[in-house]
């Protein structure tokens, strides 16, 4: 069951969604990483902005912060330029969206002020819209006077990417991933991690030529605020967007290494649902299996930099990963957790590949995700003192003392609550497939919403097996 649109408002999270070109050829670069803000790399963010999309698309274009007002400003003399209509995409046309933006990056301007193509880089192939439209750019920005607004904002740009270089655990991560999975790059080339704040959804791990790597990454929102964040959640939540682009520098290629153990033993059809990722030309599911890993190597650095509050995040991604097609996140993660701490000294993740692939091949036989079937999407209950409530469940569940829902009434309302015994008369059924338990509903509204495993949710509904059910998962009462 999926929460109706109105009520999930996290779904700020989206974001996170990764790009990474699967297909690429590895390529290498220097440890030392290189924080850019590229003038045409901004141009482009820009125009996209300043499209109808750009403006009404609330996940796609980060808007409502004072540098997206002042360019609003600034470029409305130009806000009926033909271009803008050109390049008006929709979240359909993905791909032409994200490569307008990130093909940008390999342009240069010339003497006379006239944009050039200065690299052989695309990000999808197939896709060269920048190209396409580089004569309505080549105007745009004659007509606009970009040039001089970059300039004019220079020392903002430079103020962002000094505060995500102090934030972002920038070699600490490149340090963790050497370790585990050896150096994949040499100290002749380049790793470029590339910003605008304008980017809020479809990060990218790109090669952009044959000794350069790129991320193209959202900035947190902290980092744009007064003041940088001093809290450990903030960042440790928000490193997540880099490290799992950074990562899969280091795990794919060790993934091409283990390729026919893959095949044997890992059926990407049954780990994912609708993830788009499991469309490999070979068919090997090494796509799938990478985000699997990428994600999982993630909880393993938190547990190392961040021990105190690394389950409270992990677990919130694993409902992230569960809402994007990865339905088994959580249990892949902990099983690869466990062996990481069981692993004997000198032993590194690359090492537990054959280990966790052999794991995959015997759980994969009986994977399983549980549901809610009763109430289904809505239930009438008089709401009148303490009402009682039973929910049933596809397959047994891990009997927890306490389960965290998210009581909404679709509007104003939103509180996490922790179901418990003592509260609540919280009880499982012997088998562990229904659970029972009591609450009191306010008269205020006709209808109510239990939501449960959604990003905040401390104490989630787990299966037996260690499954989680849908992220999201919710229903619906209504006052008789």
């Amino acid at each position: 069951m999926k929460l109706i649109q109105h009520i999930s408002f996290f779904f700020l999270i989206i974001f996170a969604f990764s790009c990474v070109g699967t297909n690429s050829k590895k390529i290498k670069s220097k440890e030392k990483i290189r924080v850019e803000y590229p003038e045409t790399y901004e141009l482009a963010n820009i125009i996209l902005a300043l499209t109808k999309y750009g403006k009404t698309d609330k996940w796609e274009v980060r808007q409502n912060f004072d540098y997206y007002n002042k360019v609003q400003e600034y470029f409305n003399p130009v806000s009926e330029h033909p271009l803008l209509d050109s390049v008006n995409y929709s979240r359909e046309r993905w791909q032409e969206f994200l490569s307008f933006r990130t093909d940008s990056y390999a342009f240069e301007f010339d003497k006379n002020n006239t944009l050039k193509r200065k690299m052989d880089f695309y990000t999808n192939k197939g896709f060269q819209p920048f190209d396409d439209h580089l004569d309505l750019i080549n105007d745009f920005i004659k007509e606009s006077n970009f040039r001089e607004f970059f300039e004019q904002n220079k020392t903002y740009y430079d103020s962002v990417s000094d505060k995500y270089k102090k934030t972002q655990y920038l070699n600490e991560m490149r340090n963790f991933l050497i370790k585990e999975f050896g150096e994949q790059y040499s100290n002749e080339d380049k790793y470029n991690i590339v910003l605008s704040p304008f980017v809020y959804r479809m990060n990218c791990h790109r090669n952009i030529d044959s000794t350069t790597v790129a991320d193209f990454i959202t900035i947190p929102d902290y980092i744009l605020s007064d003041t940088i964040s001093t809290k450990e959640k903030d960042i440790a939540t928000s490193i997540h967007s880099l490290f799992t682009e950074m990562d899969h520098g280091y795990v794919n290629p060790t993934t091409n290494q283990y390729k026919e153990l893959v095949n044997k033993n890992f059926n990407a059809n049954l780990w994912e649902n609708k993830s788009g990722y499991n469309d490999d030309d070979d068919n090997s599911g090494n796509a799938v299996f990478n985000e699997y890993m990428t994600w999982a190597v993630y909880d393993i650095f938190l547990k190392k930099h961040f021990s105190k509050i690394a389950d409270e995040v992990g677990l919130n991604w694993s409902f992230q990963n569960d809402n994007r097609g990865f339905e088994y996140s959580q249990l892949f993660t902990q099983k690869l957790l466990t062996l990481y701490i069981q692993k004997e000294d000198g032993l590194t993740l690359k090492d537990l590949y054959p280990k966790i692939l052999e794991w995959t091949s015997k759980i994969q036989k009986d994977l399983t995700k549980p549901k809610i079937i009763s109430p289904k999407d809505s239930t009438y209950i008089k709401f009148s003192g303490k009402t009682k409530i039973t929910i049933l469940f596809s397959e047994p569940m891990k009997k927890n003392d306490t389960v965290t829902t998210i009581f909404q009434d679709g509007k104003n309302l939103r509180q996490f609550i922790d179901l418990n015994n003592t509260e609540n008369n919280l009880s499982w059924s012997e088998n562990g497939k229904e659970l029972k338990f009591e609450i009191s509903l306010p008269t205020s509204r006709d209808a109510y919403y239990f939501q449960f495993n959604w990003w905040g949710t401390k104490h989630p509904l787990i299966s037996q097996k260690g499954v989680l059910i849908k992220s999201g998962s919710y229903f619906k009462v209504i006052d008789k």
